[in-house]
């Protein structure tokens, strides 16, 4: 394998604080709908929804990220998971018979991909409280009727400092419950690590932002916190029309060279990807990300479940550990693309 010049320029990893568009450059919000609440993040506007509508049990894909427990943990709701098989759908329908009025049912539109054949209707026939997940489909609109809302995290797609969306056609109870201006030191570190990955990208300097970020990350505070008028504003100010064809571009490359290891294999037509998972020998994938990483190629693992999802759900422990998503966002040329493409296909091939 060809190893990286020491200075390679860094992919992947937060993105540096957004420089708002012109305004004869904006395209319409990909996530409009009749009610947007704005909170601190998606974990928030989840305990806002606990608190107004108080469910007794939470129902969860055994596929998530672990940090989506917390809200439903402060709120003291109860859950538990359904089966999602190796393609990331639901494996069988037999939970759905346990699902009592007023529970609270999460289903997660993974990598910007919406889910197929999910059970809505029965869902909906139990008195369960719906709710869509697109934390990474930020451009999906509303897939299911029955859903209270969708759930959006502009943060995987772009520069903010923080940023969490709750869109619905009906109101959900959320606008009773009083929310906070962000902690104010904690978001001055939030805001202090997107500029300096922005500075960084452009100069390489300074180099202090990765320790600044993993303890922003480490410190998000989940509570009653609306989103900070800065990341409203930004989110508002997005070209979010480059986005989305940049993203489906190098999504696009990497199919033609990666096919074959691609979770999708497809790329349909109003899909704007998050990442492009890729699934590998469980026994190879943590070199293979070693050796991404060695070359400066920060690529993220969807995700460790490990103590956070009960062993029997055997399909998803399998998938997240031979999981790993390659990147594909805006900030990546096609020379980015073939040289992730070069250090993963040497390091999968030993």
């Amino acid at each position: 394998m060809r190893m990286p010049h020491r200075d390679a320029r860094i992919l992947g990893g937060i993105f540096g604080l957004e420089t708002p568009a012109p305004a004869a450059e904006l395209a319409r919000l990909p996530f409009t709908a009749p009610n947007l609440q704005y909170f601190l993040s998606v974990r928030c506007a989840l305990l806002a929804l606990c608190e107004a509508r108080r469910p007794s049990t939470a129902w969860l894909p055994s596929y998530l990220c672990g940090v989506l427990r917390t809200p439903f943990e402060r709120a003291g709701v109860a859950m538990r998971y359904y089966k999602i098989d190796g393609h990331l759908r639901v494996a069988d329908k037999g939970w759905i018979g346990e699902i009592r009025a007023g529970d609270l049912v999460l289903a997660i539109h993974y990598f910007g991909i919406p889910q197929p054949g999910f059970p809505a209707g029965p869902v909906n026939s139990r008195g369960a409280l719906l709710v869509e997940d697109a934390s990474q489909a930020l451009f999906l609109p509303r897939q299911f009727s029955e859903s209270t809302g969708v759930l959006y995290s502009p943060r995987k797609f772009f520069g903010v400092p923080d940023g969490g969306i709750l869109a619905s056609r009906e109101e959900t109870g959320t606008k009773c419950v009083p929310l906070e201006e962000p902690p104010s030191a904690w978001w001055r570190s939030a805001l202090a690590v997107s500029m300096k990955r922005r500075e960084f990208d452009r100069t390489r300097q300074p180099r202090d932002w990765y320790p600044l970020f993993r303890q922003v990350e480490a410190e998000f505070p989940v509570g009653r916190y609306r989103s900070s008028d800065l990341s409203r504003t930004l989110i508002a100010s997005v070209d979010y029309a480059a986005i989305r064809q940049l993203r489906r571009a190098n999504y696009s490359r990497l199919l033609s060279i990666l096919g074959d290891y691609a979770l999708f294999p497809e790329l349909g037509p109003d899909v704007v990807p998050c990442g492009f998972p890729v699934r590998v020998d469980p026994g190879l994938r943590d070199e293979v990300v070693r050796q991404l990483h060695a070359a400066h190629i920060y690529v993220p693992m969807h995700w460790p479940i490990d103590r956070i999802v009960p062993e029997e759900f055997q399909a998803s422990h399998e998938l997240a550990r031979s999981c790993l998503t390659l990147l594909c966002d805006q900030r990546l040329t096609p020379a980015d693309i073939c040289r992730q493409a070069e250090v993963f296909q040497a390091a999968v091939r030993g």
